[in-house]
């Protein structure tokens, strides 16, 4: 009899252990995928209470809960700020890469037009290339990972000193002027005296020998290199942001991780496979995820919109064009020699010259010199198109955070009825808050007291507020300056210009300046199906595969003509 009851005392304990054991079967698997193990030697949690979790296994589940709230909102950031990264690197590494070859493709075309003078050409040319990839120099993290390993708070700052490519351009031409006056007078050997050669870019604003290429070119390239430089800066700044913004998540969710832990993983412990009710949901982590960075809302949007304002090829177009309008300003001082020479005279006298290796170091055309080729890298358009169009779908990146948080599993649930309401299975009957905004907080029921504001949170919204200003100061309102040059050169135009007035009778004089070949009207970063910009001059009978060599072509053509 004895042995009887204790076997069915055993029975009785064997019984009670499989049914306190059967429901918390149906949450291991919640548990093994947040790599939880069982630890119940210590008692009950204190925030669940479940008979499936004890505080070890209930402060183990709070922390997995909390890391997967940040790592939830880091997937909804770091794609963003890597593609902002990607495009900054491509970008800054495309407008590199074609400025060397404009510069090679406008050095063979100096090196055909001055061939005694090939080596003269090279310096100020050289000089004008190194102003254009300095505007593109500018700091930034090596790469996504870096920059958020890094925690940096800081917006990339731009170079350290201000470029003006139109003084650059001026300064270019200004050089170039002794050279082309040299050519149109046929000197050969003879070079100018250092007297006559300063006196010459000294009467450079008075003469105007290359008409107005040199102000519009010197436009255009400045305003399109700045843009560029701003852009790049403005990227790195926002994957800065970013990075910034991915920290203040973090110190915000450990403050509320018990709220976490109960919307999701209390009815894990209580035996219940069961997700927190979505208006549950979107109340706890509007009030512990989104209402700390809610702020940066209204600043991201602009900003956003500033990149989309400025992520253009105005750049690209500048530099595949800048061969051409030398090209151009040659061709402007040769069918304009007699008045030239006039304009020379009056300024600086007869040409003073000594014999062969003079003041200006002549030189022939160094051997090997660079053939005018296409310029190999394909115009970045489509990129910034796709770029702009995947950067606006995230305009609402911290107003939505939360709803994207709810769409986790173990976070959502469609509905508010059946689900886990905080405390058991049923329905969600609080209110929900409208927005993350700390003003909303207020009426939030499960948020306790006030959301503290989080200065560092304030400091990334100047960043960003300031990120918008740079691009909004670099963006153009009207048409572009590299699209009213081309205008320019469509009407034939010369330009007032800022040289003095010539009162001859030549009737030549009267048609000074319009002796530009016509353009069609091409809008900066939009081209023919071909991928290249419409040639200036009828397109060469070898096919399109780049820009026409005809301006530098007709010079030749020009100089045998006037020899």
């Amino acid at each position: 009899m004895r042995c009887l009851v204790l076997v069915l005392v055993a029975l009785a304990g064997a019984r009670a252990v499989a049914a306190a054991a059967a429901p918390c079967a149906v949450s291991e698997e919640f548990f093994l995928r947040h790599n939880v193990s069982a630890d119940d030697s210590d008692g009950p949690g204190a925030v669940c209470g479940g008979q499936c979790c004890g505080r070890g296994r209930e402060a183990r589940l709070r922390d997995a809960l909390r890391r997967a709230a940040v790592a939830r909102a880091a997937a909804a950031t770091r794609p963003i700020a890597t593609l902002l990264l990607s495009t900054r690197t491509t970008l800054q590494e495309h407008l590199t890469a074609l400025s060397h070859q404009s510069q090679n493709k406008t050095a063979a075309l100096l090196a055909q037009v001055y061939r005694a003078q090939t080596a003269r050409a090279h310096g100020p040319l050289s000089v004008l290339y190194a102003e254009v990839r300095a505007a593109l120099r500018t700091p930034a993290p090596a790469s996504a990972s870096d920059l958020f390993d890094a925690l940096v708070t800081e917006p990339p700052a731009p170079a350290p000193r201000d470029l003006d490519l139109a003084v650059a351009t001026d300064k270019f031409f200004r050089e170039l002027f002794p050279l082309a006056y040299h050519n149109i007078l046929k000197l050969d050997t003879k070079q100018f005296t250092v007297q006559h050669e300063m006196c010459l870019k000294d009467a450079y604003d008075a003469v105007q020998p290359f008409g107005d290429v040199p102000q519009q070119l010197g436009m255009t390239l400045s305003k399109s290199m700045e843009g560029a430089r701003a852009l790049l800066v403005a990227l790195g700044a926002g994957a800065s942001a970013l990075a910034a913004a991915e920290q203040a998540v973090a110190r915000a969710s450990g403050g509320c991780a018990a709220r976490l832990l109960r919307a999701a993983g209390c009815a894990r412990c209580r035996g219940l496979d069961a997700r927190p009710c979505r208006h549950y949901c979107l109340n706890v982590v509007r009030g512990c995820v989104g209402a700390p960075v809610a702020e940066l809302a209204g600043a991201w949007t602009s900003y956003v919109e500033g990149v989309e304002a400025l992520a253009r090829a105005d750049a690209d177009a500048a530099l595949r064009a800048l061969d051409e309008r030398v090209s151009r300003a040659v061709m402007h001082a040769l069918e304009n020699k007699v008045q030239l020479e006039k304009k020379v005279r009056l300024e600086c006298g007869s040409p003073d010259t000594t014999e062969g290796g003079g003041a200006g170091g002549a030189g022939a055309a160094p051997a090997g010199a660079p053939r005018r080729e296409a310029l190999r890298a394909p115009p970045p358009d489509a990129e910034l198109l796709q770029f702009a169009a995947s950067l606006a779908a995230s305009k609402r990146l911290f107003s939505a955070l939360p709803d994207y948080l709810c769409d986790e599993p173990d976070f959502a649930h469609d509905e508010s009825d059946h689900c886990w309401n905080g405390n058991t299975l049923g329905t969600y009957e609080k209110p929900l808050v409208a927005s993350s905004s700390l003003s909303d907080q207020k009426y939030n029921s499960e948020v306790e007291g006030t959301v503290p504001q989080d200065l560092k949170v304030a400091a990334i919204g100047d960043q960003l507020r300031q990120a918008r200003q740079l691009l909004a100061s670099n963006t153009w309102s009207r048409a572009p300056a590299a699209e009213a040059f081309m205008q320019g050169d469509e009407a034939g135009e010369e330009g007032s210009g800022s040289g003095r007035s010539y009162a001859y009778d030549d009737a030549a004089l009267d048609a000074e300046g319009s002796g530009e070949e016509g353009s069609g009207h091409v809008a900066v970063g939009s081209r023919p199906d071909g991928g290249e910009e419409p040639p200036v001059q009828p397109p060469p009978t070898q096919g399109g595969a780049g820009r026409s060599c005809a301006p530098p072509l007709l010079a030749l053509a020009l100089l045998v003509l006037l020899t």
